[in-house]
């Protein structure tokens, strides 16, 4: 009888360490990811064109900081409302980025920007995802 007695509390502890690291596991991924999206700098010849950025999320996703490029430059944009969209022209700056810091733990932040004219179209994207299932 000592025998079983013995193996049940062996089993019970093997269980009990196994539970235990599932949940550590799963408290690890309750905590937010830090996502810093930037997507490629696209330089163009074009005398002007518009240029629109987006910022999207989905799920819990949070954005602190996000920025882009108009005709002064780099314009940044504190805790930015979500979804964000600017249409900017550009002509004496040649080149369009964008990019965001933020953070995750079910959902995801996307950043992009497009342009298109007649013979020419240029687009970039950055994308930070996480699932929590």
């Amino acid at each position: 009888m000592k025998l079983s007695f013995k193996t049940f509390w062996a089993v019970a502890l093997v269980l009990l360490i196994s539970f235990s690291a599932c949940k550590k596991d799963d408290d690890k991924k309750s905590e937010p990811m830090t996502c810093d999206l930037e997507t490629m700098a696209k330089k163009f010849d074009e005398e002007s064109l518009v240029v629109t950025y987006k910022l999207e999320n989905t799920g819990d996703a949070k954005v602190t900081s996000f920025f882009y490029y108009d005709e002064s430059g780099k314009v940044e944009v504190q805790n930015p409302s979500l979804p964000y969209e600017i249409r900017v022209t550009l002509t004496n700056q040649k080149s369009m980025q964008t990019g965001a810091v933020g953070s995750v733990t079910n959902g995801s932040i996307e950043v992009s920007f497009e342009s298109k004219g007649q013979g020419y179209s240029y687009e970039g994207s950055d994308f930070c995802s996480r699932s929590s299932n």
